[in-house]
This record gives structure tokens, C-alpha cells and sequence, in this order.
């Protein structure tokens, strides 16, 4: 496959980034800073020729390697709290270009590309999309879009990418909704963007993203309703967010790990109790089963034996709703004669 131009972000975008906090500021090569998308890489499995999973690690320096080591040191099964997180939006994707239609994936925060052959969240989508296609039922091809902001992550992408696939790799930044989505609309552009929220139907996935923002929770709770902002009706959103448990003893754990994580990430990963991941998804549809585990949002059902760890990650499917047409007229207008 020939790699297609990514978009570039703007001089402005750049500058107002390097005035950000530094947690905001894309890692890059700083040997001081683990970077998340190579920590994810780190905690990367696959089954071997006896059916046992093993470590599968690409990308992964040896900074975050040891990262890694230091977490599940302090938390064993760790690394199950990102695993279990990519597989959701891996099967969100696909359901939603299967199921619901959607014709633009936008996948913000994108990470890394995956070791193993065929399982890269856009080829996952397309072997769903080949297995649904008969004679009485047609599917149309989802574009993809991985959204990311740090250059290292998006020289690992751009060989992904290929227009005539549908598979697109975009420079812009998740905490910044306004700018992404200027980027993806080509806003100010007569010639049309990747994605046109007059014609697409359009799922959005922030994977993870969220939980590294170093403002409160409610900062993210602005940030995510920017993004609902500039969606269309109709539009979905797959979120996940580190989870704080409402059970005192698993709480206790999953403190523990937030601990653990952000003396290893320089301070941030921050989990969001229930309440206010409902506060991020404030004014939508959420689908069932609603604000679980990640690892539970399975068709199929989820695995068995799961470790405690897995409750440390929640995950949801939501839809931004349209006026609702049926709901009767107020009491105070009066009937036309």
C-alpha cells in the first residue's frame, strides 16, 4: 500500500500547544516522559502456537518497558486495564460500521498500530463489514480516521493509511475538539473534508484519551461535550475512562493503581467515579448496557475469570438524540384556529 498525505495541523495549532501545560504537550522523543501510546504497546499480548497468551511488544522503548514492569509490580494483571480497553473499541468499531451504519470512524488518540497481522482496529472493522456482506444485505465501507498528536505515534500510522482503503491517518489533537474537528470538517474550505457532518453518519471513539487529561474531571467533562458540540445528530460516541468502582474494597484497589500509575506517568492518569463520566455524556442516549467494565461489552459475553483489574476501566456506547418530534406541544401555546 502506498501511505496517503496525513493533514497537517497549523502554525496556530502548534503555537497554542507550546504554550499548554506540559502534560498537554505531545511526548515526542523526551527521555524524561513515558510516552502512553508505547506504555500501551508495553502491556501488548498474543496467543502462541500452544494457546497461551505471551508478551507481543513493537514499539515499546525501554522506558516504558519498565514502566510497565513497576506497574504490575504494584498491581498484577495491569496491563488487563489497557488490553481489556483497546478490545472494546476494537469491537465498538465494528459494531458500529456493521450495525449502526456509521460511515466515518473517527478513532482520537489512535495509539499504535498492532504487532499481529489482521488486528488493527480498521482491519477488524473490514473483516466484520466482508462477513456481514450477502446478497440480501449490502454493507458499505466505513472510512477510518486515527487522530493523534504525537509525532512519533503518527510516523508509526502514516504507512497505515491509504485513501483508496479507507484508511486515513489526521495530525490534530483530541483536547482540542474545536481544532479537530475544524481539521476533519475542513472548516473555512471550500473543498470538503474527510468527514461532512451533513452526510456522514459519524462514530466517535476516545479510547483512553480522556483519563491522561491532567485537568479535573469536570475539565474533561467540558472537553468531551465540545467534541458532542461538534457532532451531528444522530452521530455515536465510544468512551473509555479509568473507573473508580463504587464497591470500598474494590475502590481501595483501584486507587492503589491510580497511585501506582501516576508516579509512573509523571502525575497524570486519573480515574472518574460514575457520576462523572455521566457528566461527560450529559444530553445523550446512552446504549445499553450502559457504564460497565470494558471487558463486559462483549456480544458474546464477556470472558471468564477475570482479574480484579478489569474493573478499572469502564467503557460506553452513547448517541447524540435528535429532537424528539412526538413529545406533545407545551401547555402554554395555544392551537392554531
Amino acid at each position: 500500500m502506498t501511505s496517503t498525505e496525513t493533514t497537517r495541523q497549523t502554525p496556530t495549532a502548534h503555537a497554542e500547544a507550546d504554550r499548554a501545560p506540559w502534560w498537554w504537550r505531545p511526548c515526542g522523543v523526551d527521555q524524561h516522559r513515558v510516552n502512553l501510546a508505547y506504555l500501551y504497546d508495553a502491556f501488548r499480548e498474543a496467543k502462541n502456537s500452544d494457546g497461551r497468551f505471551t508478551p507481543c511488544v513493537k514499539f515499546a522503548h525501554a522506558r516504558e518497558r519498565e514502566a510497565a514492569r513497576n506497574l504490575t509490580a504494584s498491581m498484577p494483571d495491569a496491563g488487563f486495564v489497557f488490553r481489556s480497553e483497546r478490545d472494546f473499541l476494537d469491537r465498538a468499531a465494528a459494531y458500529l460500521s456493521v450495525r449502526q451504519g456509521v460511515t466515518s470512524l473517527v478513532v482520537a488518540g489512535a495509539g499504535l498500530p498492532n504487532i499481529i497481522g489482521k488486528r488493527d482496529l480498521h482491519s477488524i472493522v473490514r473483516i466484520r463489514e466482508a462477513a456481514t456482506h450477502n446478497g440480501e444485505q449490502s454493507t458499505d465501507r466505513a472510512n477510518v480516521i486515527y487522530v493523534d498528536r504525537d509525532p512519533l505515534v503518527l510516523a508509526q500510522l502514516r504507512p497505515l493509511a491509504h485513501a483508496d482503503s479507507g484508511v486515513h491517518v489526521v495530525d490534530a489533537d483530541p483536547w482540542n475538539p474545536t481544532a479537530m474537528w475544524d481539521t476533519l470538517y475542513n472548516t473555512g474550505s471550500a473543498n470538503p473534508g474527510l468527514v461532512s457532518p451533513e452526510h456522514d453518519r459519524i462514530g466517535l471513539l476516545l479510547g483512553g484519551v480522556m483519563s491522561f487529561h491532567g485537568g479535573s474531571r469536570a475539565d474533561v467533562a467540558d472537553v468531551v461535550q465540545a467534541h458532542l458540540g461538534r457532532l451531528p445528530i444522530g452521530a455515536f460516541l465510544a468512551m473509555t475512562h479509568l473507573f473508580l468502582p463504587e464497591h470500598p474494597d474494590l475502590a481501595a484497589q483501584a486507587r492503589k493503581f491510580e497511585a501506582a500509575l501516576q508516579s509512573t506517568v509523571a502525575g497524570t492518569g486519573s480515574l472518574a467515579t460514575e457520576t462523572q463520566i455521566e457528566a461527560m455524556l450529559r444530553s445523550t442516549t446512552l446504549l445499553p448496557p450502559g457504564i460497565v467494565p470494558a471487558f463486559t461489552w462483549y456480544p458474546d459475553g464477556p470472558p471468564t475469570n477475570p482479574p480484579v483489574s478489569g474493573n478499572f476501566t469502564a467503557a460506553v456506547l452513547t448517541q447524540k438524540p435528535g429532537p424528539d418530534d412526538d413529545l406533545p406541544e407545551p401547555p402554554w401555546r395555544q392551537e392554531a384556529p
